[in-house]
């Protein structure tokens, strides 16, 4: 069976190529037939019920029993054919991403890997600047401290004043270091080759998943996920497990068979 890709175009030569959709239906033209005509067979027995559309014989029943069947087997049909048709396509796509994702994990395990060796040395050198920048706010206000000191037991004001004035000045150092201090070893790395960052986002590891709560965390659940669950549970446990503000009941349908 051809690929959708490799069908001529439609419209013939001089003009645009056809659309994925133009080419499909030119080439199931057949299922278009079939699917119109069982439509079609389908609303002339429904019209034949009369404005209410209630079977009151057996002689209403048994057509609209056919027509089920036959739209149900055409649709078993046009799914097969679905999966066959862009069975190739769906391989190539399987294909192209396992290429380029190997390709790209392979690098990516290198980037994470250096990153690793990197981040030792880099955190050991901004351990280092933290300590370097503590340990000179620390001197900056001592110095401060002993000249606060020395200008309290001076004898004479005039030198008193002076004393005072560099005290206060060391004191501006200090805080100004000390600011420093608590920002030392945070930014960014700027290196010939490039920029090197820390983070530390705030990650977690289950220890023991029997003792969770899922109340705790279910805003971080869409209504999907969490009726999709609720379904998966009734289908198990049906109605012997009943859940607060759930409705559990059995929706009887009609089923066709041929």
């Amino acid at each position: 069976m051809p690929q959708i890709s490799e069908a001529p175009s439609i419209v013939g030569p001089g003009h645009n190529l056809a659309t994925t959709t133009d080419i499909l239906r030119d080439r199931f033209a057949g299922f278009l037939k079939q699917v119109d005509s069982i439509a079609d067979e389908a609303n002339r027995a429904r019209d034949a019920l009369g404005e209410g559309g209630v079977i009151d014989k057996d002689e209403q029943r048994d057509p609209l029993i056919a027509i089920g069947l036959k739209a149900g087997k055409l649709s078993k049909t046009l799914d097969e054919t679905r999966l066959s048709t862009t069975k190739p396509l769906r391989d190539e796509v399987s294909e192209t991403n396992k290429f380029f994702e190997a390709l790209a994990a392979r690098m990516d395990k290198i980037k994470t890997r250096f990153e690793e060796i990197v981040g030792v040395y880099d955190r050991k050198k901004r351990d280092e600047e933290r300590r370097r920048a503590a340990e000179a706010a620390r001197l900056a206000q001592e110095e401060a401290d002993r000249k606060f000191a020395e200008a309290q037991a001076a004898q004479h004001s005039v030198v008193s004043d002076v004393i005072m004035n560099e005290a206060v000045v060391a004191d501006q150092r200090a805080e100004r270091l000390a600011a420093v201090a608590t920002t030392a070893g945070t930014g960014p790395t700027k290196t010939e080759s490039g920029t090197i960052s820390s983070s530390a986002p705030w990650t977690c590891s289950i220890d023991d998943w029997s003792k969770l709560d899922i109340t705790e965390f279910k805003d971080q659940f869409s209504t999907a996920d969490i009726e999709k669950a609720v379904r998966a549970h009734v289908r198990k446990f049906k109605n012997t497990r009943p859940l607060k503000g759930v409705k559990i009941f059995q929706d009887e349908k009609t089923r066709f068979r041929g």
